[in-house]
């Protein structure tokens, strides 16, 4: 598996995408676009990469969340591709609802979607768990703000992701992460579950149980 970023326009809000292909391009594999942004803009660059004879450069797309930053290119996209959007929520232009736990293929592996409700209802991330490679959106990974009481949803969104081995995080708006990603988020969910604590609003169900690893 191949995650090639895709630069975003300088002229507009939006995200960063990421186009998803297989490590030889082969007929088999699912060319994936994670978030197409605010605009079609990105479909110039998608047109220049090498993605597999025979194939369509965008066989599907995920979104990460529905807000326009990340969805709004959704219809150029589809209307250009002809590709299938799938979304953890419904609504225009979504072909297939996704679920929690639920495993996707994507170009020639396969990724985990972990519901992560804390920066929208719907915001979901990816993980590949051979690389370690988590497509986050904008769902964060660094909390150091004590001065408000967690949410359950922070608490639990963060508990996810401590459980896995993340190597290197590609975000909804800063690029992609590397080094210390685990510690970071179990640090970040100890930091928020004191928080909590000294708020008196304890989340038991949220308490972070590390194994050795």
């Amino acid at each position: 598996m191949r995650v090639k970023s895709i630069f975003k326009s300088p002229d507009i809000y939006t995200c960063n995408s990421y186009l998803i292909l297989g490590e030889w391009n082969r007929l088999e594999d699912i060319n994936t676009l994670i978030d197409p942004g605010t605009d079609g803009s990105i479909i110039d660059q998608i047109d220049k990469i090498p993605t597999g004879c025979g194939k369509r450069p965008v066989e599907q797309i995920i979104l990460t969340h529905n807000h326009f930053d990340h969805a709004g290119g959704v219809p150029l996209l589809k209307k250009r591709y002809g590709s299938r959007v799938l979304a953890f929520c419904d609504g225009p232009n979504i072909d297939e609802l996704i679920n929690d736990g639920q495993c996707l293929r994507v170009a020639d592996g396969y990724l985990d979607v972990i519901h992560t409700p804390e920066h929208s209802s719907d915001s979901i991330c990816l993980f590949h768990g051979e690389s370690g490679s988590l497509i986050s959106g904008d769902t964060s990974i660094r909390r150091r703000n004590t001065a408000d009481v967690p949410s359950p949803e922070t608490l639990l969104t963060l508990k996810k992701l401590a459980e896995l081995d993340i190597r290197i995080a590609y975000t909804g708006h800063n690029g992609a992460v590397f080094g210390g990603l685990n510690e970071l988020v179990r640090e970040s969910l100890q930091v928020l579950f004191s928080a909590s604590e000294r708020m008196q609003k304890p989340y038991p169900e949220a308490m972070p149980q590390f194994g050795s690893t």
